[in-house]
């Protein structure tokens, strides 16, 4: 199988999608590189996407804003995605849980493996984390107030709360990934840390967490959809849709996502997970120092830019800038 070398992005759900954009780009520092649609449904959901400068792959976070859509609260549980890690240099602990401070942002601190973790979570009560670790990304710094050097420099990790930890390791085993250590706390569980065969300059880590007694979750606002894992191209994709339909599991067709092209399986333990390629890329339809600025639809999707920029919800990029 060729190797799947770290996280390409994750997608989750939220409601106010200023709410979120002032979160993800005023408080964490992230810069907005891309508004676009649920492609399924144009005139109803935006896409947002947060990363560093130029998108780079492993550095992406995307959220579905479900306002003009009838979903209900979700809840983080067992059978999806739980948390993910963003990197931070080491020596940041007490500039972010300073800042936090002055957001009034709830946090909590917990050391695991070799690092520190500070788990916060957005305003719809997604659980994140800011890690100490090491990141050959560098931080967006534009028009952030963040400092260089205590800022986010792409993801660390996911955690998968699995309803079927034998299940989900053997997946992450099928794809290369190594088990390369195991932590336990009395009230959070077991978790095992798979790593990466390849070189990605981050987003290299998958945790499997084990809460056998914990709930179940509920899909919906407040809760992750999906974590991509990076493929280099549609032939290697390929190729590793072979690998997991030759292990027992179903993969999709090919999906078109303009920037990407993705295929997606739901692993045993409940998550989804999707095969993302690295390219085209954010700039096939805008210069990069206009990310963010404007809806951008593909041409493919044959649809009226500005009637539907009139039924989506309010958005505005630069009230703090």
């Amino acid at each position: 199988m060729p190797d799947i070398n770290g996280i390409h992005h994750v997608t989750a759900f939220c409601d106010d999608p200023q709410v979120n954009h002032d979160f993800f780009v005023d408080v964490l520092g992230l810069r907005f590189v891309k508004r676009t649609v649920r492609f399924d449904v144009p005139e109803k959901i935006y896409h947002l996407y947060y990363a560093d400068e130029t998108g780079t792959p492993g550095t992406v976070v995307t959220y579905f804003p479900m306002t003009n859509m009838p979903m209900e609260e979700g809840m983080v549980g067992k059978g999806m995605m739980s948390s993910v890690g963003l990197t931070i240099p080491e020596g940041s602990v007490d500039y972010w849980t300073d800042r936090f401070e002055d957001h009034d942002v709830e946090y909590t601190v917990e050391e695991r493996f070799d690092e520190t973790a500070i788990g916060f979570t957005d305003p719809d009560g997604l659980p994140y984390e800011l890690v100490t670790g090491e990141s050959d990304i560098e931080p967006w710094t534009g028009d952030s107030d963040v400092p260089a050097e205590h800022g986010i420099r792409g993801m660390f990790n996911t955690t998968l709360h699995s309803s079927d930890p034998a299940g989900t390791m053997d997946v992450l085993e099928v794809m290369g990934w190594d088990c390369i250590g195991e932590a336990t706390h009395p009230q959070a569980g077991d978790r095992f840390r798979y790593e990466a065969p390849g070189d990605a300059p981050c987003g290299r880590y998958v945790d499997v967490l084990i809460r056998p007694n914990a709930p179940t979750g509920v899909m919906g606002i407040g809760t992750y959809l999906h974590v991509a894992f990076q493929v280099e191209n549609d032939w290697e994709q390929d190729q590793i849709s072979d690998d997991l339909r030759e292990n027992g599991y179903i993969t999709t067709s090919r999906k078109d996502r303009d920037y990407f092209h993705s295929r997606y399986i739901t692993e045993p333990g409940g998550a989804i997970f999707e095969y993302a390629t690295m390219g085209p890329g954010f700039d096939i339809d805008q210069d990069p120092s206009e990310y963010g600025d404007e809806l951008k639809v593909p041409e493919w999707l044959d649809v009226d830019i500005e009637r539907i920029e009139e039924m989506l919800p309010t958005l505005d990029t630069k009230r703090n800038r």
